[in-house]
């Protein structure tokens, strides 16, 4: 299939251009520590990343708890995360394979590329930035800009909005549902990669296109 060239394109972070999931872990575990509560592994924390670091520490809290955490112990915790994160952000997280390369050959296709994100703007433009990735996109979005998060489509379409595009004119690109239905409420292509921290979830129902890894992206326009 080949697809008609993008206006724009908009990546999801976690789980579709960089494992993160190794520093998400330790500073978990650091803020559980701190809280004198068992630690998690990282199998477990690969299924609680992507709707944003409050549903993060409440799954964590929540699994060692055996139950929901009240809101003053969320909200030490939350605190203790943050400090964690901030301090670890980039110590094992990963570029996945061919990830600068396709943002290159994007760019210098003259695509305007947006960072749609979940993850707290506190923390993305530093990950970005230690990665060496910032540069590559025109605009960012994360969790807590807007009112609403993925998978509602406010933050997509203000991403578009912000690159001078229109929604049908190009794709969300991530490895989740969570991405695929917020292309899908906002009007765009969807493009769906099957490496990430998608659980098992299928996304069929919003026949998104498929791709095995970031490399076959450019071969589909």
């Amino acid at each position: 299939m080949t697809l008609a060239l993008p206006q724009w394109l908009c990546f999801d972070l976690d789980g579709t251009l960089v494992d993160s999931v190794p520093d998400i872990t330790f500073s978990v575990n650091e803020m559980l520590t701190q809280l004198k509560l068992d630690t998690v592994d990282e199998i477990a924390a690969r299924t609680w990343v992507g709707n944003g670091a409050a549903k993060l520490i409440e799954s964590a809290l929540t699994r060692v708890l055996e139950d929901k955490p009240d809101s003053e112990l969320f909200e030490k915790a939350k605190a203790l995360f943050f400090v964690a994160y901030e301090k670890n952000i980039a110590m094992k997280t990963v570029v996945y394979p061919d990830c600068i390369e396709v943002l290159e050959h994007f760019v210098n296709m003259g695509i305007p590329l947006a960072c749609v994100t979940n993850k707290p703007r506190k923390f993305t433009p530093s990950l970005l930035d230690k990665l060496a990735m910032a540069d590559y996109f025109r605009v960012v979005v994360c969790g807590g800009d807007l009112l609403t998060q993925k998978p509602e489509p406010e933050m997509l379409l203000e991403a578009i909005r912000q690159l001078g595009g229109e929604p049908h004119a190009g794709n969300m690109i991530g490895d989740s549902e969570t991405d695929i239905a917020t292309a899908n409420s906002a009007g765009t292509g969807a493009i769906y990669v099957s490496y990430g921290y998608n659980r098992g979830v299928s996304v069929e129902k919003y026949q998104p296109i498929c791709v095995n890894g970031l490399k076959e992206i450019p071969d589909l326009f």
